[in-house]
């Protein structure tokens, strides 16, 4: 398999434990639309800085 899909699946396995687990961190109790967008972007940039910091050039 090619190094550069594995970054790609790694990181959507990053992105969805980030978005689970955000928000038993967060704890918010009533929905709030820029709460679910701060959950959100935290989970991309996880993912983003896990996929930039695992290249290997």
């Amino acid at each position: 398999m090619n190094s550069s899909i594995k970054r790609a699946l790694i990181s959507l396995a990053v992105f969805a434990v980030i978005f689970a687990l955000s928000d038993v961190l967060i704890s918010y109790k009533s929905y709030d639309v820029y709460v679910e967008a701060i959950r959100f972007l935290a989970a991309v940039i996880g993912a983003g800085c896990y996929y930039i910091g695992s290249n290997k050039y």
